[in-house]
């Protein structure tokens, strides 16, 4: 299991959710929600901004912990710090949240993400920043 995938796996409530992990590579992570009643606002055929936010926390999540060099012991993980997210159209079906890492350092990484709709269109749009804990 790769780092990406381990990530996503170590929060039970991603996968409360129903968050999947569909592409990782270094610096790069997509998720994906598909909708369902559960995870609807009033309107039932609505993704919930919440569910979204918590799409956009693990893709951006994943995106880090693709940087981890499994050789480096003094990596313990990482937690988001900060978390904005701009919602632009509602969300029905599935979800798709891509994230890049825009900046990383030592302790810090900075990501950008972007969420689609089924159709390809753009839903939503955030920015995340982590803390890499270290052993000493």
């Amino acid at each position: 299991m790769d780092a990406a995938s381990e990530a996503l796996d170590a929060v039970p409530y991603w996968t409360l959710l129903g968050i999947e992990l569909a592409e990782a590579e270094r610096g790069r992570a997509v998720a994906r929600l598909p909708m369902r009643p559960e995870l609807g606002t009033r309107r039932a055929d609505v993704m919930h901004g919440g569910a979204i936010a918590s799409l956009i926390d693990a893709a951006s999540g994943a995106a880090v912990a693709t940087l981890r060099d499994p050789a480096d012991e003094s990596w313990a993980g990482h937690a988001t710090t900060d978390l904005n997210v701009s919602y632009l159209r509602v969300v029905r079906g599935e979800a798709r949240a891509e994230a890049r890492v825009l900046r990383a350092g030592r302790s810090v990484v900075f990501t950008a993400i972007d969420v689609r709709d089924e159709a390809g269109e753009l839903a939503a749009t955030a920015r995340a920043t982590y803390a890499i804990a270290r052993r000493r």
